[in-house]
């Protein structure tokens, strides 16, 4: 008998509360758009429900009527069950942006599943480091290592990668459970030194890359480097290389040893001095 003396408001608000309890998305059917954009739907309620212009993307560009007409179906999230003038508020940018999540998770899902050490993916290059880059494959990103990516010793990533590029690369290791990977990418090329062809007692003209405490390192060609030991740059007994050399210097060095196991020259400056075959660009340009 209660129920019989209820009003048609308040049946319809206990029905709108109880509805709210269990649903917090509608599915119905457009039944107009406004020229404002906004959408009005048929969600078979006692009351239609509404999706403001606001609400229908998060890009002000898009048009609902470039993607609805009367009669489509259409899925919503529930905001509020009165919007004060007896329709139910409803958004379907928020809706979609869950269905977007939802379908990247179970992409991401099956890509854990499916992934394993070896497998070839073509990917975008998302960002680049100091140490390499990470790169985009369906969602999931996974390092290049700068070591993957060119033999070359300190080079940057940005030398031969760009931000949205697309590469092909292979899964060198993966950790499913901490859903971690590394890649490995082809670009990379076949290794220098798997076809050296210097001997010792070769005179080559380097490039000084870098400088540390007990000598330089100088690239004899790109991906091959040879170490000049403090004690072979000068004659002279000198504290540290850069008394004598700096980074970008060319100078003639001599190879004095080769170690192709481990991937090793050691070169020397001092051999040359006082001879025909000294060279410095430091020098030339004095």
């Amino acid at each position: 008998m209660v129920e019989d003396n209820k009003s048609f408001e308040e049946l319809l608000n206990d029905s709108m509360k109880e509805t709210s309890r269990r649903e917090k998305e509608v599915k119905g059917k457009v039944i107009s758009i406004s020229s404002n954009g906004e959408i009005f739907v048929d969600i078979n309620y006692k009351a239609d429900g509404i999706i403001p212009r606001t609400e229908y993307s998060f890009n002000v560009e898009d048009k609902p009527e470039d993607e609805f007409k009367p009669g489509d179906e259409i899925t919503c999230q529930v905001l509020k069950w009165n919007d004060g003038e007896g329709n139910v508020l409803l958004s379907y940018k928020r809706m979609r942006k869950k269905i977007e999540r939802i379908r990247q998770e179970e992409k991401e899902n099956d890509f854990w599943n499916n992934a394993d050490i070896g497998k070839e993916y073509i990917g975008q290059v998302s960002s680049l480091s100091s140490y390499g880059a990470f790169v985009d494959v369906g969602g999931v990103q996974g390092l290049l290592h700068i070591s993957e990516i060119t033999w070359e010793r300190g080079a940057k990533a940005s030398d031969f990668l760009k931000e949205g590029q697309e590469i092909k690369v292979k899964i060198k290791a993966i950790d499913k459970e901490n859903k971690r990977i590394q890649f490995s990418y082809e670009g990379k090329g076949e290794n220098p030194w798997k076809n050296i062809n210097y001997n010792i007692g070769d005179i080559v003209t380097v490039t000084i890359k870098k400088i540390v405490p007990f000598g330089a390192f100088a690239e004899i060609e790109k991906g091959i480097e040879g170490l000049i030991h403090i004690s072979q740059i000068s004659e002279e007994k000198i504290s540290k290389p850069e008394e004598k050399l700096e980074i970008g210097e060319k100078v003639n060095a001599k190879i004095i040893d080769i170690d192709k196991e481990n991937e090793k020259i050691e070169l020397s400056i001092r051999e040359l001095i006082g001879t025909s075959n000294e060279y410095s660009s430091k020098k030339e340009l004095k």
